[in-house]
């Protein structure tokens, strides 16, 4: 065909596509596009999404109609509508890339990398997410191939078009399962509260569209049909007006329905539980509880090999920034405080909006430190800019909780770890710390602890009789302090050695021994001391006299954190250094330019319900040393303290064993061998494995088919045994790609094969089904042999490799799951033949009238 006829043959194409059926497809497409791109608007809240959701469902569709005016088959327009979209997705989803040549490069591999990760870095950040690196890549994705099938679909003449409701639905979907976790504001319609307008609003509008694209695509059709009709000078009856009455009836109850259920099931829907998006269930949780408590190591800071060592350096100015942290840490389960697992980390944008009286800070990480956590300010204005070989990872693996307080990086190191590790740098930006709430104003409530766990902190609190209030909560803290003494270690060895000197040099320390630890035991020991040196003292002793509990940050804050909670406040532990703008602690220096493990110090923040955090440092004393007094013993008028307290440490005693010293120890077993048989048992296993995953498809084929065979053979009456005998007929001609004819009699379809034994079956099967008498177990058993006969004769006029692809072949199982567009084609002649006669019928009778 020459270039000028196949121009004009696509043009013919064209204009018969733009019939007023597709034409009303292609509207309701349109209106999809809208509706999606409306959904997605809160997750991005950027004008580019706009331009994203419009463009990239324009496309598609563009794409899907130059595939149908071409007659190109589906493997050839997904390819095109492949190809489109690595060519728009750059300029349209990563504006980035329009900035340099090699930055359009890095565009595309973003937009190829995004249709797998993109949808991951979505829901690590928190929404609106803007333009923001290539976040628009998913939206492009859902937008350009969303159309591309719809369009696809709703151009089908049969029924396989209405499956476009699925997909213009799916569109709109995405903006709702990706987008944000809280609903749109509630308002009040006809006195009826419903919780999310929006939402409510999407549904119903996705609904109706469908609806009335589907009747009105169902009156398109059938007026179609009438005019070939009409064409055809064919008569035909009046349809009775009571059918039209009850489509419309049934059209507007539809309506009803759907909008007095979305009224009714919302506000109700609202109150079943939280409302949970995609977002809630991908985060880096995973690697922050496989970390230790940071709590659990706080004594490593005070070692001889770490108390010097710089954790991280700090250029900039630090303005009224009075800490840094570390971690946070929310959740204690008796044993150590930790993340809790309800906590959600997400990304921050690189890019803030603009903000009055922001910090610039430059963090170098020192040789003391290493691991997931980042040192930080608390109030990031935007993800930290690292610098260095390992930037981009660094970055990417950038993550901070819900509320800003603990930063964390999942970044990959060299030796196969994740986070920092000394060398990195980083800058960050901090909105400028507002004013720190009035804790002693703050009402405490009911108490958050179980007294009956914690018995001595209990006694130890009631017997401080303190009002229930912010200043009554402080006022026990300080108690809690100044009756504490400090210390980091069991053993006065040289790993101590650096932090006592350090005490002496800052008061005249002297030594005394704690265990670390930060359990419900550990803690209640602490409180046990407390309790029976106050209940020995008296009443009315010196508070001198009353200092008994010796431990560091570790416990201390673990204990001011219980403390709260049983004066029905919310607490935290926050483990990090403090900065000269904070008030001065004896015991712990706070740091300027560099904070070594010597600055390192751990404080809790308490509020009140829904109030803002306050931090209240518990760093115990260490001016006075712990007096023992016993049970007794006359306290003398002017006690005096010693300046020594003469004690031996003590060794841990010797764990405790079910098994006796005596007993033999087990004996080694070679496991040299048994560990290579193991290797080698592995290898083949996954291999065989490997295998049997390829093979399964296939097998599933082979069994598929025989029981398809095996249910004809054995079927419950002859009559069915004949029918499925030219059924199996048909399919093995259908995987030998000779297939039958889908429309006519049995005997013009063996007529269109050309085969003998086609047509003896198509006889004896029309003679068995069409006869005056039931066909017989002997014809059923003839009808089969015909169908062995005709297989073993194809299978031995092809190679061996040519009968198993015949085997494997799944023409049979398409070809009636999804005929071909012959079909389709008739499903039209069969409609105006029905009209036909439907019409000649009615004639009939009028003259019979």
């Amino acid at each position: 065909m020459s270039a000028g006829a196949s121009a004009r043959d696509a043009l013919r194409r064209l204009r018969e596509l733009l019939s007023a059926l597709n034409i009303w497809g292609l509207g309701y497409v349109l209106l999809g596009i809208g509706l999606a791109t409306f959904a997605a608007w809160p997750l991005y809240a950027a004008p580019r999404a706009l331009v994203v959701g419009i463009a990239g469902g324009l496309l598609g569709m563009l794409v899907a109609v130059v595939s149908r005016v071409l007659r190109w088959n589906l493997l050839m327009s997904a390819l095109v509508a492949a190809g489109v979209y690595v060519v728009a997705a750059a300029p349209l989803a990563v504006p980035s890339s329009l900035t340099s040549i090699p930055a359009f490069f890095l565009g595309v591999r973003d937009a190829v990398l995004g249709v797998a990760l993109g949808w991951k870095q979505i829901l690590t950040l928190n929404p609106p997410l803007g333009e923001y690196q290539a976040v628009l890549v998913p939206l492009l994705v859902v937008m350009l191939f969303g159309s591309f099938a719809a369009t696809l679909l709703v151009l089908e003449a049969g029924r396989r078009a209405a499956w476009a409701v699925a997909v213009v639905s799916t569109m709109s979907v995405f903006g709702i399962a990706f987008g944000l976790i809280g609903t749109s504001s509630a308002i009040t319609l006809w006195g009826v509260a419903l919780p999310a307008p929006r939402e409510w609003l999407l549904g119903i509008f996705v609904f109706l569209a469908g609806l009335v694209w589907l009747i009105g695509r169902a009156r398109l059709r059938r007026a179609q049909a009438l005019r070939i009709v009409a064409a055809q000078n064919v008569t035909r009856s009046a349809a009775p007006v009571w059918l039209g009455i009850r489509r419309h009836l049934l059209s507007g109850i539809l309506l009803i329905v759907a909008l007095v259920a979305g009224v009714a099931v919302v506000p109700a829907a609202a109150q079943w539980s939280d409302r949970t998006v995609l977002r809630d269930d991908v985060e880096p949780m995973v690697v922050v509880q496989r970390q230790i408590s940071p709590l659990s190591t706080y004594r490593s800071w005070f070692t001889t090999s770490m108390l010097d060592e710089p954790v991280v350096s700090i250029s900039g100015d630090t303005g009224d920034l009075e800490r840094i942290r570390i971690a946070t840490l929310d959740a204690y389960d008796g044993e150590d405080f930790h993340i809790s697992p309800d906590d959600r980390f997400s990304r921050l944008p690189r890019t803030a909006a603009p903000g009055a009286g922001r910090l610039s800070l430059e963090f170098t990480v020192g040789e003391a430190y290493r691991g997931i956590w980042v040192p930080a300010p608390r109030g990031l204005a935007q993800a930290p800019t690292f610098e260095g070989e390992r930037a981009e990872k660094l970055a990417d693996g950038f993550h901070v909780d819900d509320e800003g307080d603990t930063a964390i990086t999942i970044a990959e190191t060299p030796d196969g770890r994740e986070g920092l590790e000394p060398g990195d740098r980083y800058g960050v930006l901090v909105d400028a710390p507002g004013e720190t709430p009035a804790l002693a104003d703050v009402r405490g409530g009911d108490s958050l602890l179980d007294s009956e766990a914690y018995p001595a902190l209990a006694e130890w609190a009631t017997m401080q009789e303190q009002p229930r209030t912010g200043a009554g909560y402080l006022e026990v803290i300080d108690r809690l302090r100044a009756r504490g003494y400090l210390s980091h270690a069991l053993l006065e060895d040289e790993q101590a050695a650096g932090w006592i000197s350090s005490l002496k040099s800052a008061g005249g320390y002297s030594f005394a021994p704690t265990y670390a630890g930060h359990s419900a035991s550990r803690i209640e020991e602490l409180f046990t001391s407390l309790v029976d040196q106050e209940r020995r003292a008296g009443e009315d002793a010196d508070p001198k006299m009353l200092v008994a509990a010796v431990g560091d940050d570790e416990q201390f804050a673990v204990a001011a954190a219980l403390l709260a909670e049983l004066w029905g406040l919310e607490s935290r532990v926050v483990l990090g250094a403090r900065l000269p703008a904070a008030e001065e602690v004896p015991g712990i220096p706070a740091c300027d330019t560099e904070c070594t493990g010597a600055n390192m110090t751990a404080w809790v923040e308490v509020r009140s319900s829904g109030s803002d955090w306050t931090a209240v440092d518990v760093t115990p004393q260490f001016a006075l040393l712990p007096s023992t007094i016993t049970e007794g013993e006359q306290l003398p008028e002017h006690p005096t303290v010693p300046e020594q307290l003469r004690s031996e440490a003590l060794d841990p005693p010797q764990a405790q064993s079910d098994s006796r010293n005596t007993d033999a120890p087990p004996e080694e077993v070679d496991s040299g061998t048994f560990a290579s048989l193991l290797a080698i048992a592995r290898v083949v296993g996954l291999s065989l494995l490997a295998l049997l995953l390829l093979v399964l498809p296939l097998l599933v084929v082979v069994v598929a088919k025989n029981i398809r065979q095996r249910s004809r053979r054995l079927a419950g009456d002859p009559e069915s045994r004949l029918v499925g005998a030219w059924e199996e007929l048909v399919d093995v001609y259908a995987d030998d790609e000779r297939p039958t004819p889908w429309f006519g009699t049995r005997v013009q379809a063996a007529a269109a094969v050309d085969r003998e034994a086609a047509t003896r079956l198509a006889e004896l099967v029309d003679q068995g089904v069409f006869a005056p008498h039931p066909p017989t177990e002997a014809d059923a058993d003839a009808a089969w042999t015909i169908v062995d006969e005709e297989r073993s004769a194809i299978a031995e006029r092809r190679t061996r490799w040519q009968n198993v692809r015949s085997r494997l072949r799944l023409r049979s199982f398409l070809a009636r799951v999804a005929p071909r567009r012959a079909r389709a084609s008739s499903d039209d002649r069969l409609a105006v033949g029905t009209l036909a006669v439907a019409g000649a019928g009615a004639g009939r009778q009028e003259e019979d009238g």
